[in-house]
């Protein structure tokens, strides 16, 4: 096994010139969160196939205005010390975005899908779903899978104006319909099966 070494950063913290300069081919997942780089590693297969299967099928039937897109840096706090930015599992923003420029802005995101994994539990189900709503993304959906919950499912939510927190708006066991951001209706059986 081989040691992991990643680049210093340039101060007392990590900016996002730090951060963007990174290699891409990281064995490891990193998000940096006001100025901290957090290191997760890879996630297991079963993973990445319920995020790419549920993508999929929200791509399908996300309109022109929409892309979806998975693992893809968004910024949500620009902060000179402590920038915030992080690649949630899905990622559904504007069209007006530049496929080829990275990070998406907070601002173009309507939507972040977390699939909750054994390691990432504390983060998928708290840390994270605040951080989007302070950036004012209006939809996080988090998925819990069979390793992670009794039953697999999606649970819903949008931001609430008043508080600035997201309030939950359903759970969706072997069907998901919605209608926010679009009209969405995806059968959940076919993206956890094996």
């Amino acid at each position: 096994m081989h040691a992991l070494t990643l680049p210093l950063p340039s101060g007392d913290t990590w900016t996002r010139a730090d951060y963007e300069a990174l290699p891409e081919d990281l064995p490891v997942r990193v998000s940096l969160i006001h100025g901290e780089l957090v290191v997760n590693p890879r996630p297991r297969p079963i993973h990445q196939r319920i995020a790419r299967r549920l993508a999929t099928r929200i791509e399908d039937a996300a309109p022109d205005a929409w892309q979806v897109d998975t693992d893809v840096d968004v910024l949500l706090d620009d902060d000179e010390v402590e920038p915030v930015e992080i690649a949630p599992d899905i990622v559904v923003y504007s069209s007006e975005h530049d496929a080829y420029e990275r990070p998406i802005a907070a601002a173009l995101v309507t939507l972040v899908i977390e699939v909750v994994s054994p390691s990432t539990k504390r983060k998928d189900r708290r840390v994270q779903p605040a951080l989007y709503a302070e950036a004012g993304i209006r939809h996080y959906w988090r998925v819990e899978t069979d390793q992670t919950a009794p039953a697999f499912a999606v649970h819903t939510y949008e931001l609430d104006d008043a508080t600035d927190a997201y309030v939950a708006t359903g759970v969706h066991h072997d069907r998901l319909t919605a209608t926010l951001p679009f009209a969405l209706d995806v059968d959940l059986k076919s993206v956890r099966e094996r």
